[in-house]
């Protein structure tokens, strides 16, 4: 079995998707904490007529000190939920996709939970079934592993019974390799090159969220995505 990781972020960009494509399955790692300053976790890009536009959810920071991302909560969310949903329609509502796409996604965001991770797992669920990934996606609080660092992900491939890992390239410069090697858990890299599709708005932009794909490809973005993973192997750089 390959497992892969990622935190559990406010609807990617495609890479996400294509390391869970081809691997078993994918460890949200909820139990770390949230970065300070700029991070993913909490915002992403679509795009409007003058370009990508960043979209952020609002978190309650106040007070909170150093949180984990299993304890963000989301800040004003029936505000932020209204503006949010009436932008997807003013920059992608003339899509041939929108309302299958749209009422999805709404129906995520207009629950009265404030917790952060629960929104943005019920995305990823649901985003991943649109792409047609039959992949499971674990959360890291389940599992009752916590840690950081490669000892971490030994820790939870050890747990889950998986021979292999999947990591993004160039995680080689943060993760220890030899360590994994060590505990017979073998290495796999993914490289993902966005290709381009038909986009909104001019020419295409890419490391979008993947809100802009399905908007603009509909069912068709999982062969997209599909196409811009190359997979290599640890020892020799090879493609897989």
């Amino acid at each position: 079995m390959r497992i892969c990781f990622n935190q559990p972020a406010f609807l990617p960009w495609e890479g996400v998707f294509s390391r869970l494509m081809f691997s078993d399955k994918m460890v949200l790692l909820d139990d770390t904490q949230l970065a300070r300053g700029f991070t993913y976790v909490n915002r992403n890009r679509i795009k409007g007529p003058s370009g990508p536009i960043w979209i952020s959810v609002p978190l309650r920071r106040k007070g909170c000190g150093n949180q984990k991302i299993r304890d963000l909560e989301i800040y004003e969310k029936s505000r932020w939920v209204k503006n949010f949903l009436k932008t997807l329609q003013h920059f992608y509502g003339k899509s041939l996709y929108f309302q299958p796409v749209y009422s999805q996604i709404k129906e995520i965001l207009d629950t009265p939970d404030d917790s952060f991770v629960h929104m943005a797992v019920s995305l990823l669920e649901t985003t991943k079934n649109m792409l047609e990934i039959d992949k499971q996606m674990i959360l890291q609080s389940h599992t009752g592993i916590s840690g950081k660092g490669t000892s971490l992900l030994v820790a939870l491939a050890k747990e889950l019974g998986a021979q292999d890992v999947m990591l993004p390239y160039f995680s080689d410069r943060a993760i220890d390799c030899e360590m994994l090697k060590k505990e017979k858990i073998g290495v796999h890299f993914l490289r993902y090159t966005c290709p381009q599709y038909p986009q909104f708005w001019g020419s295409f932009q890419k490391k979008l969220s993947i809100l802009d794909l399905l908007l603009c490809c509909g069912p068709q973005g999982r062969f997209v995505v599909e196409k811009g993973a190359v997979l290599y192997d640890r020892e020799n750089c090879d493609r897989l």
